[in-house]
């Protein structure tokens, strides 16, 4: 019974909101996106609930399209990444890693007694992490190995999509959503780290993708982990 009544509150929640979008947005929102969607960002994002959307738009619908899986990876879910790319034609292609990654502690701490359909997704991360036994600073090496999955998506998509990347069609983005101060003294900062395979910060902050962009903005924004 305890449960059910859990359940009970979770439904709830979800109707009250839903009602309350309803009230606060009218039918012009709606007609908007209704035949066709028109998203500008494709979001490769980790299915961590602390991560979502409207970290990056206060409004993400019709706008970010979102692919979400363990490790916030290209290859586990490639045909919706494509979907986006290739069929939606976006113009960003953002990969965002984050805070306390459970897919890259699980990899770094062994996970050969997971569920097939999870070491399967975790398989894919071989590339990106050296797997160690002991570690004599496990937090400072998981912040290290996130950092590196960033980049390895961020490879994954600049040889999968060289051409429109070439063509100045696609931009494809690493960044990091600190939501534990890790390396930022703002909870909660979306850090850029990586810009089309380019990982120095002062060429990143040079780059022509970011003119006309606050100069305050940029360089708290532009950091490596």
């Amino acid at each position: 019974m305890k449960n059910n009544r859990r359940i009970n509150d979770i439904i709830n929640e979800i109707i009250v909101n839903d009602n309350n979008f309803v009230k606060s947005h009218n039918k012009e929102y709606f007609a908007e996106h209704s035949k066709k969607q028109k998203p500008y960002i494709t979001l490769v994002t980790c299915s961590d609930s602390r991560v979502q959307p409207d970290i990056l738009l206060s409004d993400p619908i019709n706008k970010i399209f979102c692919v979400e899986n363990i490790g916030n990876q290209i290859l586990s879910s490639e045909g919706s990444v494509d979907y986006g790319v290739y069929h939606l034609k976006t113009p960003v292609l953002l990969i965002l890693g984050h805070s306390d990654c459970g897919a890259i502690s699980a990899f770094m701490n062994g996970y050969a007694n997971e569920l097939v359909s999870i070491k399967n997704e975790l398989d894919n991360l071989k590339p990106a992490i050296v797997q160690k036994s002991d570690y004599d600073d496990f937090e400072k090496e998981l912040l290290i190995n996130i950092e590196l999955n960033i980049d390895y998506q961020v490879e994954v998509a600049l040889q999968k999509y060289s051409q429109l990347i070439e063509k100045n069609k696609l931009c494809v983005i690493g960044a990091y959503y600190d939501f534990k101060n890790d390396c930022s003294e703002k909870c909660g900062k979306v850090l850029i780290v990586n810009i089309n395979g380019d990982k120095n910060i002062d060429s990143i902050k040079h780059s022509s993708f970011l003119d006309g962009i606050d100069p305050e903005f940029i360089n708290d924004t532009v950091k490596r982990i």
